[in-house]
Parts: C-alpha cells; structure tokens; sequence
C-alpha cells in the first residue's frame, strides 16, 4: 500500500481542530509553545484534560500538553508511520492528525476543512480469532489501518480495527507478540484470565485460534458508543514518556500514584481496585506494571474512576541484556519502588505489601484480596492446561515463576 504524503498532510502543521466525542471544543496551535484554546461559542465546554479546565479558555504549554501526547505511537507503529510516509518528517501534529478520531479516551484531531475520512473496512472478531495465520492477518490490519488512523500508544505492536460497519468509531484493539518476547499473546492471555478469575475489571478479551493474536474490547467506549475520557497515570502527573524519554514511565513509586489518585477524587473502593491490581502485578512478576499502565476513565472532573487493567504479562520468564552488551539477567524487579522511600524496585514482602494496601491505599482486610488472587491463579494455570492454544512449555515457566507469587497468600495451594 502506498500513499501521496505531499496531499496527505502538507509539510509543517501549526494548527489542530479538536473535538470531544465528535463535538467541536477548541484549537490546538504550535508556536514557540503548544496553546490550546477553547471555542468561546460553546460555554458548556467538557474538559479536555482533568488538569486542562475550560475555566480557563487559553492553556500554554513548552511541551504537548500530556493528555493530548499520551496517545502518540512509540516503537512497533511509529516506524511502521515512518516507512509508511517516507518523504514526510513525522512531527507530534502530524501524528495527532493521523490518529483523528482513534484515540483511546474522547478526543479527536483534524486539519482545518478537513472533510470526514472515509471508514476503514470493518472485520469481525470471529475473521480476527479464526484466521489461519495470525502474523500475516496482523500486518494487513496494520497496512489497512494507518490510513485511517492508529490511536494507540505502546512499544508492542497493536493496532484498533472496527468490529462493524456501524460502529462509528473502531472498537477493536488487535495485539501481536513481538521477537523479544516468546509467547507474548499467550502470555498476556493466561495473565488477563487470571485477573478476570480474581474479581478484577478488565475488560473482554480473546485469544487467536493460533495463539498468536490477542483480541480485547475498547474499556474507553460505552454501551450506546460513547467515547469517555481517559487518561494513563504519567499524563496526570504531566509526564511526557516517549522514544528517549521512555525511562521516566519507570521512575516514581506505587505510592506516589495511589497519593495522586486520592487528590483528584477517586472513590475508595476504586483505591482498592488499584491495589488489587498492583497486588496481581506482584503475584504473577509483572515487572512492567509502570506509569502508563494504570489509568482513569471520567465523564466530567468529578466523575473520574479507575481504569480496567491492562497490559498485563509475567516478565519474569524473560532475559534481557543488561545495560546494553551486560550480562544476560532475568527480569526480577517491579516497574517502580512499592513505596517512596524503598531503595529498590525488588519485589516486596507480604508485610510490606498489606502495610501498602492498608495505609496507603484504605483496604480493610488486604490480606482477603491476596487469599483471592492466590486462588484464581491456581485455578487459572489448571484451566490452561486444557487450552490447545497454549504452549505447555510457557505454562511450565509461568507456574514456576507464579510459585513465588503465591506465598503471599499465608496458606497458598500448589501448583495444579
């Protein structure tokens, strides 16, 4: 597939249009800095950032403001843009235009008269699930789509597609495995089944016939399509997280989170959502839970409630090359320090971890949710031994590294 890029988008872009859920809201301008300015003509404005108020009509940032940066392709899809626009230099407005009206959350970016883009064709979940070869149905969804607009962030290669021609918006996020990471798919399935099994929100997901693909459902849209707003914790704390400043998602604390989730009104019992979902990450030795992979979903600034989780595999099982040309280590530690003044990013104790969730994140009875998540575990790995899709050899490695997991639970089961 090839495109014109000189009438794709023109050479410099210093202005956007931006909606919210399909709305006019306001301009997007590149100067010396980003300004953001809301329409005057609609007083009744929705927020188009928790931190960015229509209170105030004019916003200035030196850098893209962090609601609006969250969404721009790292890794995998920003070199899959670059050699699909070769002659054009790819800046932060172009990718906000090429991502139009796809990005997870509410919000929508178009050149000024621009006309409405044509719909990518849709494909059923069941062609998505079914198909023979997963890899080459993933690269065609990603040649298909670029055109239309990607809207996802993340190093590991996914795209969103429509599951049908009527839903206005796609619906869809299709996840591959990537070279670094063996049975990546399978892994991120086996992980979300056990959450799902432990009680916690995540939302419908499914694995390919040849357990190559995951398929999961857009947590940002509602049942009538309407899309809510969100936004990953290194936004709200205005962190910009990309290419050579990726690192920064990495650096901070669970606790720095659970303190600013409080502060911009989160309900309790979301709090304690957010530590199940960091006790999970715990168990199963996710060591990549970071800033971006906690967020909240809000209809307006005091209606705000956590996100689903996602994103979610055991690390543990990989190797990886330490400060590049070191030694080959295990991934061993978390994605951040449990609390701000631990001095390491080790994996904590079960003391440690009940103190987080009842001091830090107001869980009566912690230890009541690490019994649960112990217990799903268990009954996840039994359940996977009777999934053809999934590789013994990765269930074998996942309840090695999962064993560990389950002494937090004071009377953890074996392994079935």
């Amino acid at each position: 597939m090839t495109h014109d890029t000189d009438t794709m988008f023109p050479e410099k872009i210093r202005k956007l249009c931006v909606s919210i859920n399909g709305s006019e809201s306001g301009v997007l301008i590149r100067e010396s800095q980003y300004v953001y300015s809301y329409d005057r003509e609609y007083p009744e404005q929705l927020p188009v950032g928790l931190f960015l108020s229509p209170d105030q009509m004019v916003h200035r940032s030196s850098d893209l403001f962090s609601v609006m940066d969250q969404n721009l392709p790292e890794g995998y899809l920003f070199q899959r843009i670059k050699d699909f626009f070769p002659k054009q230099k790819i800046t932060d407005m172009h990718l906000l235009a090429l991502i139009g009206d796809n990005g997870i959350g509410r919000l929508g970016f178009h050149l000024q008269g621009e006309g409405k883009r044509p719909s990518p064709p849709a494909i059923s979940r069941d062609e998505i699930l079914n198909s023979p070869d997963g890899v080459m149905v993933f690269d065609n969804l990603v040649r298909h789509y670029l055109s239309s607009g990607i809207g996802i962030s993340g190093v590991q290669p996914k795209i969103m597609v429509p599951e049908r021609a009527t839903v206005p918006i796609p619906n869809l996020i299709v996840k591959a495995g990537s070279d670094e990471y063996e049975d990546q798919a399978c892994n991120e399935f086996v992980c979300m089944s056990a959450a799902k099994n432990a009680q916690i929100k995540v939302p419908e997901f499914d694995l390919s016939h040849d357990g190559k693909m995951l398929v999961l459902d857009r947590f940002d849209v509602t049942s009538d399509h309407q899309r809510l707003g969100f936004e990953d914790v290194a936004s709200l704390f205005g962190l910009h997280v990309r290419d050579r400043l990726s690192d920064r998602k990495y650096h901070g604390s669970y606790e720095d989170i659970a303190t600013l989730l409080l502060s911009i009104g989160l309900p309790r019992e979301d709090l304690e959502e957010f530590f199940t979902q960091v006790a999970f990450s715990v168990m199963v030795r996710n060591g990549d839970a970071h800033m971006k992979n906690f967020g909240v979903l809000y209809r307006s600034r005091n209606d705000i409630r956590l996100a689903p989780m996602y994103d979610v595999l055991t690390t543990a099982i990989y190797k990886y090359e330490k400060f590049g040309g070191g030694p080959i280590v295990v991934d061993n530690t978390l994605a951040l320090r449990l609390m701000k003044q631990s001095r390491t990013k080790g994996y904590p104790t079960r003391k440690d971890l009940l103190s987080f969730g009842h001091l830090k994140c107001q869980v009566k009875k912690p230890e009541l949710i690490l019994d649960r998540i112990a217990q799903a575990m268990n009954e996840t790995l039994a359940q996977m031994k009777q999934d053809e899709r999934i590789p013994r050899t990765l269930l074998d490695k996942l309840a090695a590294s999962w064993s560990t997991g389950l002494m937090y639970s004071p009377t953890p089961s074996r392994l079935r």
